[in-house]
C-alpha cells in the first residue's frame, strides 16, 4: 500500500511538473512571437519615417531650387537694386554688430 501511495504522489508530483514545464514553453513562445511582431512593426513604422523625410528632403530641395532661380532671375532683371537692396542689408548687419560692441 505504501508503494502504491508512493507511485500515486509520484505520478501526480510529474504530472504537475510536465503542466508547469508545458505552460512554460506556452509562456516562451508567446514571449518570442511578440517580440518578433514587435520588431516586424518597428521595421514597418521605421521604413515609413524614412520615407516621408526622403519626401520632406526632395520637397525642400526643389522649393529651395525655385527660390534660387527666382532670386537670381530678380538680379538678372533688376541689378540695381539688387546691389542697393544688398548694402542695405550689409549696413543693417555692420549696425547691429557694433551697437553690441
Amino acid at each position: 500500500m505504501a508503494t502504491t501511495t508512493k507511485n500515486t504522489t509520484q505520478a501526480k508530483a510529474h504530472e504537475k511538473v510536465d503542466n508547469a514545464a508545458e505552460a512554460a514553453h506556452k509562456g516562451v513562445d508567446s514571449a518570442a512571437e511578440m517580440k518578433e511582431q514587435s520588431q516586424e512593426r518597428i521595421e514597418e513604422v521605421a521604413h515609413q519615417i524614412s520615407e516621408q523625410a526622403h519626401k520632406i528632403a526632395d520637397t525642400a530641395k526643389n522649393q529651395s531650387e525655385q527660390i534660387s532661380s527666382a532670386v537670381g532671375e530678380y538680379a538678372k532683371e533688376h541689378p540695381v537694386k539688387t546691389i542697393g537692396i544688398a548694402f542695405l542689408a550689409g549696413a543693417l548687419a555692420a549696425s547691429f554688430l557694433c551697437k553690441r560692441k
